[in-house]
């Protein structure tokens, strides 16, 4: 239990517009404070102006979204809670996600015929999953390609300097944080071959790490330093990612 009350080894600030931060901020901490009020995962800070997203790509294959957020509930902890939560999500700032595509169809395999919700198009898409038995779960979720499944298995293993545990041969994970009830995990998951992610542009993720100098030349992707102790990259299929130093304070008397 006193491991459980270190640091996380890994953040995920969102990126808010200009005088949203603070109402975001009350949102997600409302909404998970009922399940692990001892878990500071999400900080929302604000750009100063907005971004415009452009579309990256028109290619006719189909496109998944970057991250998910699910949150794996016990029905034994009673249906009230539960359906506190979905209330929640139901209610703006939440929008609903939309599980068909601009033909109509249903979107692929993991999205179809379940309700996600979003704080925006560019955040991670939310979902809530009612569980039996076991430990409950928030589990944040990157979808890689095909071919970048493996490299980014490998990516984040040397990141988080542990290994991944394999439940499938197209998903794994990675646990952050646990107690006797609960567990914080970030996972990854192999879409089928020829869908493509899309990258959640306001979403990054932030990591501590105790050395970058090694680290640097065996990233994917440029890595370039925003301030003293934080270095900005990206994963494989373009997640945003924060590396943060991991200084010790010492005090002498």
């Amino acid at each position: 239990m006193n491991e459980a009350q270190e640091p996380l080894a890994m953040t995920v600030h969102l990126l808010a517009n200009s005088g949203h931060g603070s109402l975001l901020q009350r949102t997600l901490d409302q909404l998970l404070d009922c399940i692990c009020p001892e878990v500071r995962l999400f900080l929302v800070s604000e750009r100063v102006s907005p971004v415009k997203y452009y579309d990256k790509c028109h290619s006719k294959r189909s496109r998944f979204p970057g991250v998910s957020v699910l949150l794996f509930l016990q029905e034994s902890l009673g249906e009230e809670r539960l359906f506190r939560v979905l209330d929640s999500l139901q209610h703006w700032p939440w929008q609903c996600y939309p599980t068909r595509n601009a033909q109509g169809r249903p979107c692929p395999h993991i999205l179809a015929n379940q309700e996600f919700y979003s704080l925006d198009n560019q955040m991670p898409v939310w979902g809530v999953r009612q569980v039996h038995c076991g430990t409950e779960i928030l589990r944040v979720t990157l979808y890689c390609r095909f071919d970048n499944y493996e490299d980014a298995i490998r990516l984040y293993e040397m990141i988080l300097q542990r290994e991944a545990t394999l439940q499938k041969s197209n998903f794994c994970f990675f646990e952050l944080y646990a107690t006797e009830s609960f567990a914080l995990q970030l996972s990854l998951k192999q879409l089928p071959l020829g869908m493509s992610v899309d990258p959640k542009e306001s979403s990054v993720l932030q990591f501590k790490v105790q050395e970058i100098g090694q680290l640097v030349p065996l990233l994917p992707h440029p890595c370039v330093p925003i301030s003293h102790t934080r270095w900005q990259t990206q994963d494989y299929d373009g997640n945003k990612i924060l590396l943060q130093m991991h200084v010790e304070l010492r005090f002498h008397i």
